[in-house]
């Protein structure tokens, strides 16, 4: 005899196929409203000047060019901006990635008093947003800036000082953390292993996931600042590429230079897109690693 699976309704199949279909075309129509604005950016920054401004507006250039490419990278120092992003962006993933890591051991596996109370502050600062502290913080750089100019205004430290620490990292990471069995550690400490060699070489590469998936956050965050850069630096050689864009919208010779406008803003975002793409799926897997083990 062999045994025969049971099969369902026609009805209840042609009904879950028919809400998945409806749900794919939601999704497809949403993806594309997001990325409407990515596309229409990418197509005008390959247009020539005329045909930006032509009527009624074309979504494909007549004559693809790299002129605005070129125009962008050369006729303002756009290398320089795209140089003080990169190492702005470096130091804060660097950074809070370290003193998360540290910061969520000690809340996660060391026991010491007032731990839980000083967690909770920690999380209490989740909710105070940064404009807050934004006047505290320039005052204080511009205080430091008297005493020596190396820790003013127009400095890396100027730049990256207020976000060194991220709160949202320590819970981030505290929360995997503690998902790692208690008996690992204490197994750990019997073989001899201080708490420093128990981070880096076990607690650390288990949890590859979780720290790249914060890696990829505080990328994108640091990536995208604008305002703090604007106000805390006036000298153009350290302006970031967020501000560098602005520049073209105030070209005094040529007025708004939008074919260049959408070409900086293009290579602006590549780093961005190329490491979501690169690395989309290790930030889901670590945000499902994580857990909300309390």
């Amino acid at each position: 005899m062999s045994a025969t699976i049971p099969q369902k309704p026609a009805s209840r199949q042609t009904r879950i196929n028919l809400d998945e279909l409806l749900m794919h075309i939601l999704l497809i129509g949403i993806g594309l409203l997001v990325a409407a604005p990515i596309f229409l950016a990418i197509f005008t920054s390959f247009k020539l000047p005329n045909d930006v401004t032509n009527f009624p507006p074309t979504l494909l250039p007549d004559v693809w060019t790299f002129e605005n490419y070129v125009t962008a990278w050369t006729s303002k120092p756009f290398y320089r901006f795209f140089l003080n992003s990169i190492i702005q962006t470096g130091i804060i993933v660097l950074c809070q990635v370290l003193f998360s890591i540290l910061a969520a051991y000690a809340f996660a596996v060391l026991d010491f008093p007032g731990r839980d109370i000083l967690f909770y502050l920690i999380l209490a600062s989740l909710m105070v947003p940064f404009q807050l502290t934004f006047i505290p913080n320039f005052l204080m750089i511009s205080q430091w800036g008297q005493i020596n100019e190396n820790f003013g205004s127009n400095t890396y430290f100027a730049l990256t000082v207020p976000f060194l620490a991220s709160a949202f990292g320590v819970f981030l990471l505290r929360q995997f953390f503690l998902t790692i069995p208690k008996d690992l550690h204490d197994s750990a400490k019997i073989d001899g292993a201080s708490n420093w060699r128990f981070l880096w070489q076990i607690l650390v590469p288990l949890s590859k996931g979780s720290i790249s998936a914060f890696s990829i956050f505080a990328f994108l965050s640091a990536w995208s600042q604008y305002l703090w850069p604007l106000v805390i630096t006036n000298d153009e050689s350290m302006r970031t590429i967020q501000i560098g864009i602005r520049f073209f919208l105030f070209d005094q010779e040529r007025g708004a230079d939008w074919g260049a406008i959408m070409a900086a803003a293009v290579i602006a975002l590549l780093p961005t897109l190329i490491i979501f793409l690169i690395a989309q799926r290790q930030l889901v897997k670590g945000i499902a690693m994580t857990g909300l083990k309390g």
